[in-house]
């Protein structure tokens, strides 16, 4: 006797045999788009942290920086690293949750390789490792951007937990604070209201030319869902708490290499609110909006513009830029994968 398929796996073979099977990218166009996106993202950092180190003495910021305790600078790196181990370990969690077999260490490495395309509007260039899970594993990528909503959610749910803790140091900012609070509550809410979108989206569906794309919003829609359940909900709030906390802390430990004066709560807060205003602004990696918050909420503690610039750089370098770095290395890898085997193979049939 056959297993009866979920609503979504039944969505999904109604979409195949209506013709309109899931479009995979090949490898090729990843490269290419990988490479315009590093480059576009770059081309922007460079013109912004450019922009604003020569708005201020651009000598004293590169001294200062190139002055930081390389120690403390390693310690940084590795909290910042053990974060993003954290993540990749909870994207694999959401994988099996989903009912997907993929290894543990071939989930990080995608997770990780996401992170090459994370100069992008709400982080949305991360479903990219979807293309390579679903042609090393057949996952679907249209599950893949699923489980990308919840981690977006998640990060945010999560950022929003531990700057609560700071909000009452803060009180001129509580409200816009709160406003962002909202904005991800009820995003998580609406993911959980199946009854209200469904219908839509189904009716959606019967039109030809909408049919691919609703049928795809809904999968996504409804494996967000399934991974919203009170303990997937609370093991990925407890990860996505654990892994900003260290970036936070990340901060805390920059500001006191610059011996700048700050607690931990008040750097806690200054991360926790400019992540959030980056994430929300959805410019391409929270660029701009990010150091922004940063620059203006250190400015609410008495730290100068020019003595905080370097510290904001830093930790954008260390978080972000890093990032991207460590994306790039992992999307290569990944991308050069199937011709290393094919040379292997070679190689062992030559000899």
């Amino acid at each position: 006797m056959s297993k009866p398929q979920a609503p979504e796996d039944r969505l999904v073979s109604r979409e195949v045999n209506n013709g309109a099977p899931e479009v995979v990218a090949s490898r090729g166009p990843v490269t290419s788009k990988l490479i315009r996106s590093v480059l576009i993202f770059a081309v922007a950092g460079v013109v912004l942290y450019g922009g604003a180190t020569l708005a201020s003495d651009y000598k004293a910021v590169i001294g200062s920086i190139l002055e930081f305790p390389v120690g403390l600078l390693g310690l940084v790196i590795g909290l910042v690293f053990v974060g993003w181990l954290l993540r990749g370990w909870r994207f694999h969690y959401y994988l099996v949750q989903s009912g997907q077999t993929v290894p543990l260490t071939y989930a990080i490495i995608a997770f990780l390789a996401g992170f090459a395309l994370t100069g992008t509007p709400g982080k949305l260039g991360e479903a990219v490792k979807g293309v390579f899970l679903k042609q090393d594993y057949g996952v679907s990528v249209t599950r893949v951007v699923g489980i990308l909503v919840v981690e977006r959610l998640m990060d945010l749910w999560g950022v929003l937990l531990i700057g609560s803790f700071s909000l009452l140091l803060f009180s001129a900012w509580r409200s816009l604070f709160l406003l962002c609070a909202a904005i991800v509550v009820v995003g998580g809410i609406f993911l959980c209201m199946e009854r209200v979108y469904r219908p839509i989206l189904e009716r959606l569906a019967k039109v030809h030319f909408l049919s691919w794309i609703a049928n795809r919003i809904l999968v996504t829609l409804l494996t967000g869902r399934d991974l919203m359940t009170p303990k997937i909900f609370f093991v990925g709030l407890l990860v996505s708490s654990i892994a900003w906390g260290l970036e936070s802390f990340s901060l805390f430990l920059i500001l006191r290499g610059f011996d700048l004066p700050s607690t931990l709560l008040q750097a806690n807060f200054v991360y926790c609110f400019s992540t959030l205003v980056g994430a929300l602004s959805m410019l391409p990696g929270g660029i701009g909006g990010t150091e922004a918050g940063m620059i203006g909420l250190l400015s609410f503690m008495g730290i100068s513009y020019a003595d905080g610039l370097p510290a904001v750089i830093l930790v954008r370098l260390c978080t972000l830029w890093m990032a991207v770095l460590v994306g790039v290395g992992f999307m290569t890898y990944l991308l050069a994968r199937p011709q290393i085997q094919e040379r292997v193979s070679e190689s062992y049939h030559n000899s």
